[in-house]
């Protein structure tokens, strides 16, 4: 097992620490809250974790680091992952201030922290590491076509656009698949993925042409177990993500594709793009997929937090029944049922290969 990116952080999310404005934060909260000693939001200061996004328990949310020292952490990561990934300038007084202080800085932005002289000069002079998680590996090969050969099942989850939980789905089914006897292992394509997991690649940062190459090397990671569940990017209506969805759908060479949406989405984020009826979005996913190998999207995870328990449960019972495949809310109802669909397949594909 990979050894942890994140251990005894602080996390800043100034300004800005919520669901849907600090994915990194929240999933970090929600699933190594172990992790994490402190977050720091002096909008939210003096409440916990769970008070702002439903999860973390009684983590404290503080005003400053300073604050956050009190709870002797190890290292600052960076919570937010805005459009672009630049490095705000009130945050890099925060990071500058982390590293006088000692911290080891884990930043999972498009800016990279190494590459920024003032930043790394003053690393060097406390001792510590800044760790940029989207840098990706060299020498990452172009796509030979390879991952459908690999004795492992793959799941992909593929979604109707950005930000609509694919890591959250991905994580949640491989704890599922876990829990039911299965040797399943998530394969993380973004930071926040990453640091959740201590391993992987962070595929929009890859050059186009060697993104499918890095899902591929992804599958073959993993392929010492029985499943692996790779964390989709992006959608393929997307007028600026498309490019790396498609390509981790060839990478990866799915047996089955996990469809994810976030309930009263109509068009993509911060575009006019409409965003299909559900119905087209799964066959036109099967239909890509077919390009090379054929796929099928076995459910839909749907991203309901805006929602309470009891509607989003009736909701995710109406889309289930109009589009004659599983949906779940992976936070609110669970992914059981759908691990044993993707178990039922597993088995079927298993049996396959035998004969």
């Amino acid at each position: 097992m990979q050894e942890p990116l994140v251990e005894r952080a602080v996390v800043l999310a100034e300004g800005r620490f919520g669901v849907a404005t600090s994915k990194t934060a929240t999933c970090l909260v929600r699933y190594v809250p172990e992790r994490v000693v402190a977050v720091i939001d002096s909008t939210k200061a003096g409440q916990v974790a769970e008070d702002v996004v439903g999860c973390g328990g009684a983590i404290p949310v503080v005003a400053s680091l300073k604050e956050a020292l009190r709870f002797e952490p190890k290292m600052l990561v960076i919570g937010i992952a805005p459009i672009g990934g630049g490095l705000p300038p009130e945050y890099r007084t925060v990071v500058v201030e982390a590293i006088r202080a000692g911290l080891h800085i884990v930043s999972g932005l498009h800016y990279m922290l190494n590459d920024d002289d003032e930043l790394a000069a003053l690393a060097k002079e406390h001792n510590v590491r800044l760790v940029d998680v989207r840098r990706p590996p060299d020498n990452l090969p172009v796509g030979q076509d390879e991952a459908w050969l690999l004795p492992i099942f793959r799941v992909l989850t593929v979604g109707t656009d950005c930000s609509v939980g694919k890591m959250v789905a991905a994580w949640e089914l491989t704890r599922a698949l876990r829990k039911a006897g299965i040797n399943a292992r998530f394969c993380p394509t973004g930071q926040t993925g990453c640091m959740l997991a201590g391993w992987g690649i962070c595929v929009d940062r890859v050059i186009s042409d060697f993104v499918a190459g890095a899902a591929e090397a992804l599958v073959k990671a993993a392929a010492d177990a029985e499943i692996a569940v790779v964390e989709g990017q992006g959608s393929i209506y997307h007028p600026g993500y498309s490019g790396v969805t498609v390509s981790l759908i060839h990478g990866t060479a799915p047996n089955l594709m996990l469809l994810c949406h976030q309930w009263g989405r109509t068009h993509i984020k911060a575009y006019t793009t409409p965003i299909p009826p559900l119905r087209r979005v799964v066959e036109d996913y099967q239909r890509i997929a077919s390009f090379t190998h054929p796929s099928r999207v076995i459910g839909v995870s749907l991203h309901c937090a805006d929602l309470d328990p009891q509607t989003a449960r009736s909701i995710c019972a109406e889309t289930e029944q109009a589009l004659g495949i599983h949906v779940t809310d992976p936070v609110r109802l669970g992914m059981e049922h759908m691990a044993d669909l993707v178990i039922s397949e597993f088995v079927k594909w298993k049996s396959s290969q035998r004969s």
